[in-house]
């Protein structure tokens, strides 16, 4: 894809739980041994598989002022969210699999047109452990997301994520329009030394589109782009000291786009170079920066990825800023320079209750010529969340956003106001 470095804060591959590491003492540390019994039921503990079956289910009715995403007039509705999910978590001593999946149902109050169910699905395999044993040091994970939606986000939730792929959630928000997406992702790592990591990771990101929803009063804005978007990061991870840690990347990208029978592409070749300290015990700081030449351009196109990260018993905060290429699927099939800047703020008043704050700011443009197309957009979201009991979250948010469209001497602007109330419960 058009996506640059090795590592983004933003995939949207799911995480399988941690596992309790074992540690048994030696004795030159004057630390007794555990007795054989202990230490073959440690054993057991690690060995024997486990598998977890973590049902969960989203319940929402919200308040928004723009249903269609579109300029125009009474585009509110009222809105009612059920979304049931069950993962599937197993793990061996080689192997730690996740399965999951599940649907989403919304029934609007005035637009019952717009009524639907959506489906997803994922999959994440970490094979370290098997590949490990047949040559050392090396390891590989697969992953792949599936997800149908009519209502593609322009940024990914603060709470929830995303299951559309990261390169399509850059603060572009669509009008509605049937869509299906896909997520593949393969990362291949090679251990040399316990300081040096050779990692390369292989993304395939798709998305396409069906009929675009209009609404009543609305204008009709652009039509939708079928993209294809892959990406492949190598390069060496240093840890040069226990809280620095250096990477190098040589990185390559391709679009492809097809719009009424006809496809087009576009590649990019770049090198990224990253750092990352632990500032302080609560601070950890990431900067990655580097150039890309477009295949259509023979101009050097900068990259940044930064973020700044912190955390501590009540308070956790989060900056993170990208200037990365990324395909357009909406209006024009062409490359985009694409800049986010998203922060979050959590606080915890007490074990039960948090709040939260998050905004985003996007700004995205055709290159080499910015002047045929255009995206702006932000948005800020104040929430409160509170823990009924072990299993149930009960959240109150509002939501503000604002969008600007620009192609073709034509420029639509729109804003959006949500006002959500969800109860998650998920069964671990």
């Amino acid at each position: 894809m058009l996506h640059s470095g090795p590592v983004s804060a933003q995939d949207v591959t799911p995480q399988a739980p941690d596992t309790e590491e074992v540690v048994q003492p030696t004795p030159e540390k004057g630390v007794a041994i555990p007795t054989t019994q202990h230490a073959q039921t440690a054993n057991r503990e690690i060995r024997e598989p486990e598998t977890n079956v973590i049902p969960s289910i989203r319940l929402s009715e919200r308040y928004d002022s723009n249903v269609y995403f579109v300029p125009g007039t009474n585009l509110e509705d009222y809105v009612t969210t059920v979304s049931p999910q069950v993962r599937v978590v197993h793990k061996r001593q080689l192997v730690e699999a996740t399965v999951g999946g599940g649907v989403t149902a919304e029934a609007y109050v005035k637009n019952p047109g717009l009524n639907y169910v959506a489906a997803n699905g994922l999959v994440d395999l970490n094979l370290d452990g098997a590949m490990n044993e047949l040559v050392r040091g090396l390891g590989l994970r697969i992953s792949d997301t599936l997800y149908y939606t009519p209502q593609a986000p322009s940024f990914v939730a603060p709470t929830g994520g995303s299951e559309v792929p990261d390169s399509f959630v850059r603060g572009i928000q669509a009008q509605r329009a049937n869509s299906r997406s896909n997520s593949g992702r393969v990362e291949v790592s090679y251990s040399i030394s316990p300081v040096l990591d050779l990692i390369s990771i292989y993304k395939d990101q798709r998305i396409q589109f069906g009929n675009a929803i209009y609404a009543p009063t609305a204008v009709v804005q652009g039509s939708f782009i079928d993209t294809t978007f892959q990406t492949v990061t190598s390069g060496p991870v240093l840890k040069v000291s226990p809280l620095d840690t250096v990477r190098l990347t040589h990185l390559y990208q391709k679009g492809t786009f097809s719009i009424g029978g006809s496809t087009s592409s576009v590649a990019t070749q770049g090198a990224m170079a990253g750092w990352t300290r632990s500032l302080t015990p609560t601070l950890t700081a990431s900067v990655e920066g580097g150039v890309a030449v477009l295949s259509t351009s023979s101009d050097l196109q900068p990259l940044a990825v930064a973020s700044l990260e912190w955390k501590q018993r009540e308070t956790e905060a989060t900056l993170s800023y990208s200037r990365v290429i990324v395909p357009s699927f909406y209006f024009l099939n062409t490359p985009l320079l694409s800049q986010v800047a998203s922060g979050t703020v959590t606080h915890h008043l007490s074990e039960s209750l948090s709040v939260l704050l998050n905004g985003n700011y996007a700004i995205n443009q055709s290159v080499p010529d910015g002047s045929l197309l255009k995206f702006e957009s932000y948005s800020v979201t104040p929430s409160v969340s509170y823990k009924v009991n072990r299993i149930m979250t009960a959240t109150v948010s509002y939501t503000r956003s604002h969008f600007l469209q620009a192609f073709s001497s034509q420029e639509f602007r729109f804003d959006r106001n949500m006002v959500l109330l969800s109860l998650f419960a998920e069964w671990k």
